[in-house]
């Protein structure tokens, strides 16, 4: 009698979350991963913000001409941006503190890694 080769499947299904699903492990860890780089993208995006903010309020300020209104507005800009970029970094304190007590990392601990998970050409 002949014996049948096994055929070996691999893996079915793909690799789930896209770019943040490979080599996820567990779906515990997978939805870390996606969590921790979308608050990556996210942290950056609001220094990012702050920034142009911080730049567009510094600008407005220069240009107030002795505007008791716009000196006004600048310095609620300027005050807004530096509220929002203290808020930014304390959550981010606030998940890493809460990370620890669960025992899931959800901070972005390798920010390079991030970027690998999203290139294109892997």
């Amino acid at each position: 009698m002949k014996q049948l080769a096994q055929v070996s499947l691999g893996q079915i299904g793909g690799a789930g979350l896209g770019p943040f699903g490979e080599s996820a492990g567990d779906g515990i860890t997978g939805i870390t991963k996606l969590v921790s780089s979308v608050i990556g993208i996210m942290t950056v995006a609001a220094g990012i913000w702050f920034l142009f903010q911080f730049i567009i309020g510094g600008f407005n300020w220069i240009n107030a001409g002795g505007d008791k209104a716009k000196l006004q507005s600048a310095r609620d800009r300027l005050t807004n941006s530096l509220i929002g970029l203290i808020i930014v970094v304390a959550s981010w304190a606030i998940l890493a503190l809460v990370s620890v007590f669960f025992g899931f990392d959800f901070t972005l601990a390798n920010p390079g890694g991030l970027l690998e998970q999203l290139s294109p050409n892997q």
